[in-house]
């Protein structure tokens, strides 16, 4: 009898002592826990219930040589629904399809979507989210974001670019100096329960969003829309495809104005066929109609494309006055130099015509013409003598 009592003794302190083994374990561990792991897991607790909205930084502005905005923002808003904090699905459906003019199919899957927000529509009118804000639909999330605005519609499209629905950069300067223009998003973190419904007031942690820089540009809107219109009228004159004018300060090398229309209007930039002035350009516009996937993109690409500095092409008399300039530098022309001009010049095995309107006037007459009036003319011939002067 007394040695089946100190057996079960002898069992209970075993139990006893692996008990307690245990609770040093597991006290230990928990003790771990609070002193070195603590601010792991707080933080795993208030990621789980909290929310996280984005707020949109405002874009950094494009300013012209005069302090003139061309590229500017404009507030719209993201409409989104919180799946868990719904209460009427058939009512915020309703109000959702009539106010933004959406297909009742999509609204419906995107409001029953099992998600932690789901984004119904963006860059909504400011006027068109304050209606949908003001039905105070529970789990309809109204947020302020910004959309890319140019005021000037065409004006310079292939030179300035244009933003992408994430306003981010596309092409030229939007796409060149995103990482300056572009700012830091903010955010909006609000508390939820298990089930992720908003705790009623609850304080809400505000991050403000830092704006993008400004871009200030040594381009003039007026330079540029002068250029523009002189361009469309030879565009129309000729009927030409496309007409590009650059306007550069002789005294830095700033560009004033580069123009290639058509331009096209980069609040729509999507579109295809705009502006659209001669003939040529409308029987080109008539063969590409119907076109979609790959063919629709490659004539996007085409309407942005910048040819003033994306394509090569003969220089032509421009370059002549780089030709007289080094004349005049190097001293071996003066400004009142005279030659006689016979209306041509050969060159290895070709003749090249010059003065031709003179000659036809006066036909059989040599011209005595001097280097100042034959700069300001553009005669080649005479051009030609100044290059045969300058080089070794």
């Amino acid at each position: 009898m007394y040695s089946n009592l100190t057996k079960h003794r002898k069992n209970i302190a075993v139990l006893a002592l692996l008990i307690a083994i245990v609770m040093v374990s597991l006290s230990g561990r928990l003790g771990f826990l609070m002193l070195f792991c603590s601010e792991h897991y707080s933080a795993m607790a208030e990621d789980l219930h909290q929310r996280e909205r984005t707020i949109k930084a405002a874009r950094g502005r494009i300013i012209d040589a005069n302090g003139v905005v061309i590229a500017d923002n404009r507030t719209v808003c993201t409409i989104s629904v919180i799946y868990n904090q719904v209460k009427d699905r058939e009512q915020v459906i309703r109000v959702l399809c009539d106010e933004l003019d959406l297909d009742e199919e999509l609204v419906r899957k995107r409001v029953e979507k099992r998600s932690s927000r789901e984004i119904i529509k963006t860059n909504v009118d400011k006027e068109l989210g304050d209606q949908i804000r003001s039905y105070r639909l529970a789990g309809v999330k109204v947020d302020e974001d910004y959309k890319r605005y140019y005021p000037y519609d065409s004006l310079a499209s292939k030179v300035l670019g244009f933003t992408g629905g994430d306003n981010q950069g596309i092409i030229g300067l939007e796409v060149k100096y995103e990482k300056y223009l572009k700012g830091m998003n903010g955010k909006i973190l609000t508390m939820s329960d298990a089930k992720g419904v908003e705790i009623e007031n609850a304080a809400e942690d505000r991050i403000e969003p830092i704006p993008g820089n400004d871009l200030h540009i040594s381009l003039d809107v007026n330079i540029q829309k002068y250029a523009e219109q002189l361009a469309y009228q030879v565009l129309e004159k000729k009927n030409a495809k496309k007409v590009s004018i650059i306007v550069m300060n002789p005294q830095n090398g700033e560009l004033m104005a580069m123009v290639n229309v058509p331009e096209f209007n980069l609040n729509d930039p999507f579109t295809l066929n705009q502006n659209l002035r001669n003939q040529s350009l409308q029987e080109l516009a008539a063969g590409n109609q119907g076109a979609t996937g790959a063919g629709k993109q490659e004539l996007l690409n085409q309407m942005w494309r910048n040819t003033c500095i994306n394509d090569t092409y003969e220089p032509g008399s421009t370059f002549k006055i780089i030709t007289a300039a080094a004349g005049l530098e190097s001293g071996v022309v003066k400004l009142t130099d005279q030659f006689s001009c016979p209306g041509f010049r050969v060159v290895e095995d070709r003749a090249k015509d010059s003065l031709q309107a003179a000659l036809k006037s006066f036909p059989g007459t040599i011209l005595l013409v001097s280097h100042e009036e034959s700069f300001y003319r553009s005669w080649a011939n005479r051009i030609i003598h100044i290059g045969d002067y300058s080089s070794p």
